[in-house]
């Protein structure tokens, strides 16, 4: 097939249209008529959808740990990005378990499996030892979040 006939079979076929399927699917429960619903999809998307939103909630965790750790263990090295990302992650975070409580009922155990990959991390970045970190998360999810990090010291004032 010519690079020209390619293009327009592809230009031919009708677009997916996400909005609109997951409009049909609404509509489909709404008048519970459930021959419309494209179960095998509906349930591989809803599917998607949850463990899209634990791995989010996870990444911001390992974010939010490592950061924690970087402050308990190099209190002295803390700066404005730093303090920035943990009041960031832990807004996030909020936001997350706010909007999914189910997930925030899980959230203590997704942090702890989340924590050796903090833990980890914050090895590499700062040349401590691994050995040198608690086995487990020295914070539950309510601690990480109610934490508000200390301002960081003043590194000079600029010169014009």
């Amino acid at each position: 097939m010519t690079g020209a006939a390619a293009c327009k079979l592809v230009n031919e076929l009708p677009l997916y249209d996400e909005h609109q399927w997951m409009a049909e699917q609404i509509a489909g429960l709404s008048d519970c008529d459930f021959e419309r619903l494209d179960r095998e999809h509906l349930i591989e998307y809803l599917t998607d959808m949850t463990i899209r939103d634990r791995r989010e909630l996870r990444s911001r965790l390992t974010v939010l740990l490592l950061h924690l750790l970087k402050v308990r263990y190099q209190p002295g090295r803390r700066t404005r990005s730093g303090v920035t990302t943990i009041l960031e992650q832990q807004r996030e975070i909020r936001s997350i378990i706010e909007g999914i409580p189910s997930l925030g009922r899980q959230a203590d155990d997704i942090a702890a499996a989340a924590y050796p990959d903090a833990v980890r991390q914050v090895a590499r970045e700062t040349g401590l030892r691994r050995a040198g970190f608690p086995t487990e998360s020295p914070w539950t999810v309510d601690a990480a979040l109610a934490f508000d990090p200390p301002e960081p010291a003043p590194r000079g004032k600029l010169h014009r």
